[in-house]
């Protein structure tokens, strides 16, 4: 799902307030539709430190507007019909929705309305991000950090004045980080952190451990008590992971391709185990495949399937390995030799 995307076709001829911005809605719509020249750039830095107090509008109304993505549309229409929106002319359109301007703004205050029914929570500087069993979903951070999030995912983001923290509860998340080296983006999963002043990684959290793998730049990954704190220092191509009782792996080679792949909805394996196939198609279907004998499991595969049919992605094994899957009445899959 894009941040946001322009409509020139629809634009106004003459909006003097979007060609001459002088507050935070104004600058945030300028700054999102995608004709930001290096003019507006140095403008716009100039509006921000012009004013503490701007600064705080501008991520107020980004946090907002961000928050209004994890509400499903439907809903969105109708907080708008409640709200009694008037009719707009759109030139920045949402996907799928062609909401103009004001109508964008009026969004942001129906989405605030929403908070208390339940679909987000968000505060000015906190927001929690969501995706179910089948989603994925890309965000736009006030900073202009991208985060994907791949199915099941929650994360909490918080960002102070010298410090972007995200909390990575449960999931996995590919960050490409703004370069800001006077504010570290920091990454808490849990059994890790990261911390980063501008990179592109992924991390990966689970119930026993947290992976953390680098595609470009550089990451440190700390855990441990204060007086036995553990440390990695990662490059691009290499990863590790940090265990629930808060020791750290030795870094390794990552899997640089599959870190991208599951953006596009494809899962790739390499020379892999079958179990380790197993175990990681079974984070995106309903019912979880077991193998029938371990000694199954210790069978090396290699193949691509894609994630947005889980059903038939388990349907494709005997493709690559000389297994059959059985599907038992009760709903569970099983995995036999053939």
């Amino acid at each position: 799902m894009s941040h946001f995307e322009s409509s020139a076709g629809n634009r106004p001829a003459h909006d003097d307030s979007l060609e001459h911005p002088c507050d935070a809605a104004q600058w945030f719509a300028r700054m999102q539709s995608g004709e930001v020249s290096d003019d507006d750039r140095r403008a716009f830095e100039a509006w921000r430190m012009a004013d503490p107090e701007h600064e705080q509008q501008y991520r107020r109304l980004a946090y907002i507007w961000q928050a209004t993505l994890a509400v499903p549309e439907s809903r969105l229409q109708a907080l708008m019909h409640e709200q009694d929106v008037p009719p707009v002319r759109p030139w920045l359109a949402r996907r799928r929705l062609g909401l103009g301007l004001a109508g964008a703004c009026t969004l942001a205050v129906a989405g605030v309305a929403g908070v208390s029914r339940g679909w987000f929570a968000a505060e000015p500087e906190s927001l929690t991000l969501m995706t179910r069993r089948g989603e994925r979903h890309q965000a736009t951070l006030p900073d202009g950090s991208i985060l994907h999030m791949n199915f099941g995912t929650r994360v909490v983001v918080r960002f102070e004045k010298g410090l972007r923290l995200v909390e990575l509860r449960q999931g996995e998340a590919f960050f490409e980080v703004s370069h800001d080296a006077a504010r570290p983006f920091v990454v808490n999963a849990g059994m890790g952190r990261v911390t980063v002043t501008g990179t592109r990684f992924n991390v990966r959290r689970d119930a026993a451990s947290t992976q953390v793998s680098v595609e470009s730049g550089s990451v440190r990954v700390d855990n441990g008590r204060w007086w036995a704190r553990n440390e990695r220092r990662l490059s691009a191509g290499q990863q590790v992971v940090a265990y629930a009782d808060q020791t750290l792996g030795e870094v390794g080679q990552a899997d640089v391709t599959n870190l991208v792949a599951w953006q596009r909805g494809r899962i790739v394996f390499n020379d892999v185990a079958l179990a380790e196939v197993i175990d990681e198609m079974n984070r995106y279907l309903a019912q979880p495949a077991r193998l029938a004998t371990a000694a199954l499991g210790q069978l090396r595969v290699s193949g691509v399937f894609g994630v947005d049919d889980p059903e038939a992605m388990i349907d494709a094994l005997p493709a690559i390995a000389p297994v059959q899957v059985i599907r038992l009445l009760d709903g569970r899959i099983r995995i036999a030799a053939r």
